[in-house]
């Protein structure tokens, strides 16, 4: 009977946190989908897009679909792991019992609970904030497109996520790693500090930032280069890709099966995350002369 209620313990106990786990990614989705909400909200696309108002429905089987398990493995299946075979052992054999928490000691699972609720709180803390910066932008003025000006492809409606990182990123020296002078050669400016970029929005803005302060697209291949991408001979500086309009693109590829993500650099469930896909790219168009950058654009290639 001792044993029999042992494992209903933490079956229950279990159950509970994937419960509570489930719930915490299921509406960390949904307060995601907010602001984006918000900022199609005027666009005429988007409102054809999806008639019936489903972004919130979307978002909430994507964070109990996909995002939930992610938690669940990274976090709930070894503890119940640890849970099993001390429980199994004390079962088995009071010695094994007596030696596993004695080095351990039942307080010590309290602490490291405790020490999750703090992670999972920061990492709450850190969303919020995130998710304020969001209605900030989408609910207020336009922010200043930076030096240089930021632009998107095809001069299309600006997300919050682009928004964010346009005031989180305003000019070449805010995505340069930390040094004692602030001259922008063209050496500094291939200093990019991954460490800051959280998503795609970020480095799409940063990589802008730092190309764009160059005179033209043939620094574009040895740039690449500096930040770990390889630069394909027909997609390079010298033989750029000519589109039908004329516009010249360089695309820098970064393989995440080998060397890991590019971003986020922290974060154990964050990099779990983005190594899901293999591949990376970032396309970077210029004009017809090739003296201006208009936009850049990230990629992800999947299985």
């Amino acid at each position: 009977m001792t044993i029999l209620v042992r494992l209903l313990r933490i079956a229950l106990v279990t159950i509970l946190c994937i419960i509570c786990i489930v719930a915490f990614a299921a509406l960390f989705e949904f307060l995601n989908a907010i602001p984006t909400h918000l900022s199609l909200s005027n666009h005429p696309q988007g409102g054809l897009a999806n008639p019936r108002g489903s972004l919130f429905f979307d978002a909430l089987v994507w964070g109990v679909v996909f995002r939930a398990p992610g938690y669940l493995f990274n976090g709930t299946i070894p503890l119940l792991i640890v849970l099993a075979v001390t429980e199994w052992k004390s079962a088995q054999s009071w010695r094994w019992y007596l030696t596993i928490w004695s080095i351990a000691g039942r307080k010590l699972l309290n602490y490291a609970a405790y020490v999750v609720l703090a992670y999972l709180g920061y990492e709450l803390s850190g969303y919020l904030y995130y998710g304020g910066k969001l209605l900030w932008v989408s609910s207020g003025p336009e922010p200043d497109p930076g030096t240089p000006p930021f632009h998107v492809r095809f001069e299309q409606e600006m997300t919050a996520f682009k928004k964010v990182a346009m005031m989180d990123f305003p000019d070449p020296a805010s995505c340069l790693k930390k040094a004692e002078t602030d001259d922008l050669s063209t050496d500094r400016l291939k200093e990019m500090d991954w460490d800051r970029i959280d998503n795609a929005d970020e480095a799409e803005v940063c990589v802008f930032r730092l190309l764009g302060s160059y005179e033209n697209l043939s620094y574009a291949t040895d740039w690449f280069e500096a930040q770990g991408f390889d630069v394909p001979p027909n997609f390079s500086s010298a033989r750029p890709y000519i589109e039908s309009d004329g516009t010249q693109r360089v695309t820098g590829g970064y393989s995440i099966r080998k060397n890991g993500p590019k971003f986020p650099t922290k974060g154990v469930i964050r990099r779990a995350f983005r190594s899901i896909p293999y591949g990376m790219s970032v396309d970077a168009t210029w004009s017809k002369d090739g003296k201006q950058l208009l936009w850049v654009q990230t990629g992800f290639s999947t299985l």
